[in-house]
């Protein structure tokens, strides 16, 4: 299998669903979610097999970039390498929690993350999106600790963590394009 597929599935993914989430983004952050993701996966879709990850991680910059990259370099290592997809998300999950500084309650992409990772640990890929889809809506009643929704009034809540989302269709596309 390729990653060739997942990226292209990945950029049209986003390219409906930007204005979405620079709109979730706008409430509880600068804005540009959407936007970022685009311009990043963009790029990925360009760049020779084994440097999609790299190249969205380049494009898209900053700290979201970083560590979305992260998700994104382990899913394109399983697709063109059938490395195990459990062990690969968890590991991202970690460096995730570590240089973001987050962990799970704390409103970030995390709380659809660490769900999706613990249910691929005994089920399939449709119940980590199960899992992953409980913990994005979980997060609309969260408030931030970190990142920019830590400063909007009462931390963002009352609205879903665009990061969040963003995991959740990252794992749908997943789907959609797994034989």
């Amino acid at each position: 299998m390729s990653a060739e597929p997942f990226f292209a599935a990945l950029r049209n993914r986003f390219a409906q669903e930007a204005e979405r989430l620079n709109a979730l983004d706008a409430a509880v952050g600068d804005g540009d979610h959407g936007a970022t993701m685009l311009r990043g996966l963009t790029k990925a879709v360009a760049a020779p097999d084994g440097a999609r990850a790299k190249a969205f991680m380049r494009a898209s910059g900053g700290a979201s970039g970083t560590l979305f990259g992260l998700i994104l370099l382990e899913l394109e290592t399983y697709l063109d390498d059938s490395a195990p997809l459990q062990a690969g998300l968890a590991r991202a999950c970690t460096r995730i929690c570590d240089l973001g500084e987050v962990a799970i309650g704390d409103k970030s992409m995390v709380d659809a993350l660490a769900p999706a990772i613990a249910a691929l640990d005994t089920g399939d890929l449709g119940s980590a999106i199960v899992a992953a889809r409980a913990g994005r809506d979980g997060t609309k009643d969260l408030g931030a600790r970190r990142g920019r929704a830590q400063y909007v009034e009462d931390g963002g809540r009352g609205h879903l963590d665009p990061g969040a989302v963003s995991v959740v269709i990252f794992l749908e596309t997943l789907q959609e394009v797994s034989p």
